[in-house]
């Protein structure tokens, strides 16, 4: 529906910035996921949340759909999914570069330009924070993971040392 009314880029979009405020809030998350609140309610919380982010009439009749078949809490996960059709639409893949401390703008677009010119096609790239990983990144493309961690790279020293 959204490739045939031209919308996908704006659909994407706001599907994106409604799933990063839930999972940003674990408040939301957690009563969009819990039984004890009515679908209906949560149709509303989320419409309400629709309206305030300015999401293209398709999404919001989309998250309402969602809300009302019990579906509220699995919003973040079908934004990404979205997301990677998206791309694919768009003739580009989508990856995800977990890092230790959050990167500006300009590293991610500097991240994608790099990892674009290292694959010969257009990628997308998200972000993730994890301060477990103490430095450096792991990127993961698909089933494959290149682990650049300072954890990982510790951890394999650790073993070595176990070894001698």
């Amino acid at each position: 529906m959204a490739i045939t009314s031209g919308e996908v880029d704006t659909v994407d979009n706001g599907l994106a910035a409604l799933g990063k405020l839930i999972e940003g809030d674990k408040a939301l998350s957690a009563a969009l996921k819990s039984p004890l609140h009515k679908s209906e309610e949560k149709a509303a919380v989320l419409a309400e949340l629709s309206d305030k982010l300015g999401l293209p009439q398709l999404a919001k009749n989309f998250i309402g759909v969602v809300a009302l078949n019990r579906r509220a809490g699995d919003i973040p996960g079908m934004a990404k999914s979205f997301a990677e059709k998206a791309a694919k639409h768009r003739g580009a893949s989508r990856i995800t570069a977990r890092v230790a401390t959050a990167i500006t703008k300009d590293q991610t677009l500097i991240l994608e330009s790099a990892i674009s010119k290292a694959l010969g096609r257009t990628v997308t790239v998200d972000v993730e924070v994890d301060p477990a990983l103490l430095g450096g990144l792991q990127i993961k493309m698909g089933s494959r993971l290149v682990d650049a961690s300072i954890r990982t790279k510790l951890n394999n020293l650790t073993n070595l040392m176990k070894g001698a």
